[in-house]
């Protein structure tokens, strides 16, 4: 048995076949399947159950690839250790961040990063809340950029600041000649949202005093994981949507009768980073955590009087 073909299996459980696993280990898709073979031959066990498409692991095999997954999470920490030991802050690190943060946050502080650590390689992939927590526990980031709080176990939460939630409403809806709106202005059928899987979705909805049920607005349906998407919806149709207060940074003057704050409200959400418990590369994230503040407006870091908007939905 060897680490490689449990890196093997994990990637075909992650992608449900063999000739994607292969891409995935830079390997050819007969060397792959060996190894697999070898594997089971080795533990008298079929992992995965070929007859199926995808591919799906047997009842043993999952058992099998859990504990290959802890085993291949844990040898990735090898080489961390070694650099925590030494006191380096040298290599990669790889964060996840949710598609309503990261267009608004990632430009503030990139280019400060990059310049001020030019030993450290950072990658960032844009994801959606369930796929930053599977990969941080995983082993595949090492640190995540989330709203929260968030009930996930095993991880530690590091609030960074808090954003409010304010409105965009068309010019077209009554609501735009009002100074302030209050929650009763909030019908949440009259509301585009983003598609389900975005936390941001839950938060709108949590916000409104009534229950959500997709509707069509005047036979149109838009469903994006992107908020910019959606503005540009309220501006050429009816209706209305919520955004973060960051995105209020690059938003053009002529615009800004369309942003309304929710007076009774004052709705907000907190946004952190999430690593595992315990976590390697301390130095980098402590690096990552320093830029993000640093680059972050000062009354953002502080926690206004409000509402902190939860993440789930209570049905």
């Amino acid at each position: 048995m060897t680490l490689t073909q449990l890196e093997y299996i994990v990637s075909i459980a992650d992608s449900g076949s063999f000739v994607e696993a292969a891409n995935k280990c830079f390997v050819t898709q007969p060397a792959l399947t060996t190894q697999v073979k070898n594997l089971e031959r080795e533990l008298d066990v079929i992992i995965f159950d070929r007859t199926r498409k995808p591919i799906i692991p047997t009842e043993i095999g999952l058992t099998i690839i859990e504990q290959a997954r802890q085993i291949v999470s844990e040898a990735r920490k090898l080489p961390d250790l070694v650099s925590e030991f030494n006191n380096e802050v040298k290599g990669d690190l790889s964060f996840g961040i949710i598609p309503t943060i990261s267009p608004y946050l990632v430009p503030l502080f990139i280019n400060s990063f990059n310049k001020t650590h030019t030993d450290i390689n950072l990658h960032v992939r844009e994801e959606i809340t369930e796929e930053i927590i599977h990969k941080l526990k995983n082993g595949e980031l090492d640190a995540g950029i989330l709203a929260t709080p968030i009930d996930a176990k095993g991880l530690s939460v590091i609030p960074l600041y808090y954003e409010r939630f304010y409105v965009y409403v068309s010019p077209e809806h009554p609501a735009f000649f009002k100074d302030k709106l209050t929650s009763k202005d909030l019908n949440a059928n009259e509301l585009w949202l983003l598609k389900e899987g975005n936390c941001f979705r839950n938060q709108v909805i949590n916000i409104c005093s009534d229950r959500f049920e997709p509707e069509f607005i005047d036979h149109f349906r838009y469903e994006s994981h992107s908020i910019e998407s959606l503005k540009r919806i309220v501006e050429v149709r009816k209706g209305m949507t919520l955004i973060p207060e960051l995105a209020l940074a690059d938003l053009p003057k002529s615009k800004r009768e369309m942003v309304k704050e929710i007076e009774d409200l004052n709705p907000y959400r907190e946004v952190s980073l999430v690593v595992t418990k315990p976590f390697l590369k301390r130095r980098f994230i402590e690096k990552l955590k320093y830029v993000l503040l640093e680059n972050i407006p000062a009354e953002m870091r502080i926690q206004p009087k409000g509402l902190l908007v939860d993440t789930h939905v209570s049905i």
